[in-house]
């Protein structure tokens, strides 16, 4: 999952308290934003900051322009392009690639004193004063706008009137992007974001992702296995253990099973980790599930399917629950009573208790399973195409799970069996 990304552009100084508000009203509701003036804005040092500010345009979904009264920092000041006006220009030129949306905003009192200044620059044509002074007049300075002629240049050039104009003609088409807001306050910002970017991304399920990927990082953070600075999987142990020792439905009837001691040592030290009766809780996994978070709407059948990413999170309640289940006093203590201080030295394979060690498989198992599914849905999460993992299966012992499954009504079984029901 892709998170939405923001960038603002401003002049910083008449704007920094709306910067502000924008930036953790935007970031409450699950938003990464750009803004260059706080901390987590990536500033690398073999950069200028206009030029990294460039840079981060780039990999933004959105771009908000806010035009006030000021220039801000002259980008080119012998071309009179100003910093915010040459950022403007690289997200327009993203915006025709498609691949950034712009949404512009100016304050009200400049929109305003733009169209007081083009009607009194209509009725100046009429008066006959030269155009040096007819120019001085409508470009004098004021505080709705500081630097009157580029303003109102670069509002002209947002709400691209030159290729509107063009196109009225019939000489090209009609440019996109070319909306401007005008706004007050930051009530008028958030309804036109709420609109235009909230309109493709529900909140709601955008914060459920949001705590679903701690609580998913959180019972990884319980489940793998740290070793010399470094964190592991124990599905690497644990797959090997089945492949070295497999129970099969011709051994699982036997009372004892040998195993080489090298590999039951290796297996137990692995399992030794779950002592201390750990369960795993889930708080948001359930209540997303109760959601559309992870369906998709499919408008020939005007209703919502599943995901792999929906099935995976219903798979890992189910493992997480089976887990917890099976984590108790009476599948542990078999590590101790085979273990190295209890054989005779030089002892090559132990005889454990079948039914003891498919009990003790079948929570590693598990335990497998819950570390793939997280990490498969935090990459997911994290904007990566979901993979449903290869898991272990229900049951260990070879061949068992084809059994079960012949014996277990399919959905196929259940719509047959409704079809008939009366």
């Amino acid at each position: 999952m892709h998170t939405p990304t923001i960038f603002i552009s401003s002049t910083i100084y008449d704007f920094r308290d709306l910067r502000s508000a924008l930036k953790f009203y935007l970031e409450a509701q699950g938003f990464k934003v750009l803004a260059s003036e706080f901390n987590d804005f990536q500033k690398p040092l073999d950069r200028h900051s206009y030029e990294a500010c460039l840079d981060a345009i780039r990999a933004a979904d959105y771009f908000v322009l806010l035009i006030g009264p000021r220039v801000g920092g002259w980008y080119d000041e012998e071309n009179q392009i100003s910093i915010t006006q040459r950022e403007y220009r690289e997200a327009y030129r993203l915006h025709q690639a498609e691949s950034l949306k712009l949404i512009n905003f100016v304050r009200s009192e400049v929109w305003q004193a733009k169209e007081d200044r083009s009607e009194l620059a209509k009725f100046l044509e009429t008066t006959e004063l030269n155009g040096e002074v007819r120019s001085a007049i409508v470009n004098h300075k004021s505080k709705s706008a500081s630097n009157a002629d580029f303003l109102m240049k670069f509002i002209n050039e947002v709400g691209r009137n030159k290729e509107t104009s063009l196109a009225a003609k019939g000489a090209g088409a009609p440019p996109t992007g070319n909306w401007i807001h005008v706004f007050s306050g930051f009530r008028d910002i958030v309804d036109v974001l709420n609109a235009h970017v909230f309109a493709s991304v529900s909140v709601e399920d955008m914060v459920a992702k949001r705590l679903l990927r701690r609580e998913l990082r959180d019972v990884l953070r319980q489940c793998l296995l740290k070793f010399k600075d470094k964190a592991y999987s124990p599905s690497h142990w644990i797959n090997r253990f089945h492949q070295s020792h497999p129970l099969t439905l011709a051994s699982r009837s036997n009372e004892l099973t040998s195993i080489e001691t090298t590999s039951w040592d290796s297996i137990a030290t692995v399992a030794m980790h779950l002592l201390g009766n750990r369960q795993l809780h889930l708080v948001v996994l359930p209540q997303v599930l109760a959601k559309p978070t992870f369906l998709e709407f499919d408008l020939a059948s005007n209703s919502f399917h599943e995901t792999p990413a929906q099935n995976a999170l219903v798979r890992l309640q189910e493992e997480v629950r089976r887990f917890n289940t099976s984590n108790t006093a009476e599948n542990l203590p078999i590590l101790f009573e085979h273990s190295p201080v209890r054989r005779m030295s030089g002892q090559k394979t132990v005889e454990i208790e079948t039914v003891k060690l498919a009990g003790l498989l079948h929570l590693l198992d598990r335990w497998s399973n819950i570390v793939v599914l997280c990490s498969s849905l935090l990459k997911y999460l994290d904007g990566g195409v979901f993979s449903m993992p290869s898991l272990r299966p229900d049951t260990p012992v070879q061949g068992m799970q084809e059994m079960l499954e012949a014996e277990t009504a399919s959905e196929t079984d259940i719509d047959a069996y409704l079809t008939s029901y009366s």
